[in-house]
């Protein structure tokens, strides 16, 4: 009987955390919106379902693939091959039943793979080089084709860009694959997964900082990415190949369904996407302390977008800009109070003497007690009005501009937050573009990127709400 195309049958080894080992037969299924196998079904006795449950895994699995030491895969004798993985089990079968037999062979566990690894090993030494394939598939991931005998070549890459600091360069990739998936579409689907290339600047480098420094860079570009495609970003795949050695990690993720694009708005900015990697993954090699949360603010910069409302996008854009600010004065050391801590613990004690007597109630008295012990801190607005005077001149006209009227997008976050209903939805949506537009310009400028200008519409809706909110406050101004 023919085997599915989406099933492979393997012998699996089990390893436990203290060495303990358990040879079992598998089936290996690859579900629908999958690239690759996603779970395992193991197939044996009771006997097996009971030695799996003594191994001490802690909820994670990890599995080799059985290799039989007498086929020859290359007459290369330092050829070798082995495909390992980690997974948790999802499901448990039933070994004993009315209608089983006591040696009788049954699926017993259901494993869900988090992830596999193909390791080869051979005898020549090619060139060093990283690829990083990932979901979800962008708009706007444009990979010039320079090979024009090739009119619709299955990998695309562009030009090289060069991160000096770390000794390596990367460039943009394209892979096509074509799926023929009965279960997801009656005819064959192409899919463009994009990808980062990179490869060792320096011949000479030492593999351990090539690998090293590759992963670093894949990290901040994932960062870049979420801000310019406004999307979160699953690595798939990672390719690492070298010095006598080729390693894929597959990442088990879904493909999303198909169904209609959203609408698509404007890009941030209107440059190459390799111009702003390679500018803004050196200057966050300046942040990279920061990270989680420079990846936090990204993060919500682009969910105000994909939120279906106006509130929560609001609310999770000025989030956004909050934690940029943080990252902004952690990296400069500065500090949200307005009066030493020190020196405010002596004038607090001072006033509390003055101000204390002239309570009437215990409630006013501990209203003073705590407003007077607390450390004086800066407003929102005046920390993102401090950020913004420490932007280059040339970036920062736009931004200023934005912030005269942020105390409304601030006050209408904060009514928002507090379950006070907002009335006016034109108001809403101009606040929310602001929110938009003005972490776009701190943080192009953040990663030395404020050059790139990006399209003009958001600026021209808010210049004309903000015209018509000054006219309107003129005297003799229609309400």
């Amino acid at each position: 009987m023919r085997m599915s195309d989406f099933e492979r049958s393997v012998s699996l080894v089990i390893k436990d955390r203290q060495g303990a080992e358990m040879r079992v037969s598998a089936v290996f299924h690859q579900d629908a919106h999958y690239l690759r196998h996603n779970r395992i079904a193991l197939i044996g006795t009771r006997d097996q379902q009971i030695e799996l449950l003594r191994l001490d895994t802690d909820g994670e699995i990890d599995w080799t693939l059985h290799t039989r030491p007498d086929w020859n895969l290359s007459e290369d004798g330092s050829y070798k091959q082995s495909e390992t993985g980690k997974g948790w089990v999802r499901s448990s079968g039933m070994t004993q039943g009315l209608t089983i037999a006591d040696d009788s062979i049954q699926p017993f566990a259901d494993l869900q793979i988090l992830e596999s690894c193909d390791r080869i090993e051979h005898g020549y030494h090619g060139g060093m080089g990283a690829k990083y394939v990932f979901l979800q598939r962008p708009h706007g991931w444009y990979v010039h084709n320079r090979a024009w005998r090739t009119p619709d070549p299955p990998r695309k890459t562009g030009v090289w860009k060069k991160v000096k600091l770390l000794g390596i360069k990367f460039r943009l990739l394209q892979l096509t694959l074509h799926r023929d998936d009965a279960r997801t579409a009656t005819e064959v689907e192409r899919l463009d997964l994009p990808g980062i290339e990179m490869a060792p600047i320096a011949s000479d480098m030492d593999p351990a900082a090539f690998y090293e420094g590759a992963d670093r860079l894949w990290f901040l570009i994932r960062l870049l990415l979420v801000f310019r495609f406004r999307q979160f970003i699953t690595p798939l795949q990672e390719v690492r190949s070298g010095a006598g050695k080729h390693n894929v990690i597959w990442h088990s993720v879904k493909l999303e369904p198909r169904e209609r694009a959203r609408n698509h708005a404007d890009p941030p900015f209107l440059a190459p996407n390799e111009t702003y990697l390679a500018k803004g993954a050196t200057a966050l090699l300046a942040l990279e302390g920061k990270r989680e949360l420079l990846h936090a603010a990204a993060y919500g910069y682009a969910s105000s977008y994909t939120s279906g409302v106006m509130e929560t996008g609001l609310t999770l854009c000025v989030e956004g800009i909050e934690r940029l600010i943080e990252a902004f004065e952690q990296s400069r050391g500065l500090t949200r109070e307005t009066v030493d801590k020190k020196r405010w613990n002596k004038l607090g004690r001072a006033a509390r003497k003055l101000a204390t007597p002239l309570a009437e109630t215990p409630t006013e008295r501990q209203a003073i007690e705590r407003a007077l012990s607390m450390v004086p801190t800066m407003t929102l607005i005046e920390r993102i009005t401090r950020m913004v005077a420490a932007i280059r001149p040339a970036w920062r006209k736009l931004a200023s501009e934005l912030l005269e009227q942020a105390p409304a997008m601030i006050k209408m976050r904060n009514d928002i937050v507090h379950g006070r209903m907002v009335e006016d939805m034109n108001a809403l949506r101009i606040e929310l573009m602001r929110a938009q537009v003005l972490f776009e310009r701190i943080w192009l400028a953040q990663l030395n990127c404020g050059d790139l200008r990006g399209s003009g519409w958001p600026l021209l809706a808010i210049r004309n709400h903000d015209a018509d909110v000054n006219a309107r406050a003129e005297p003799g101004g229609s309400s």
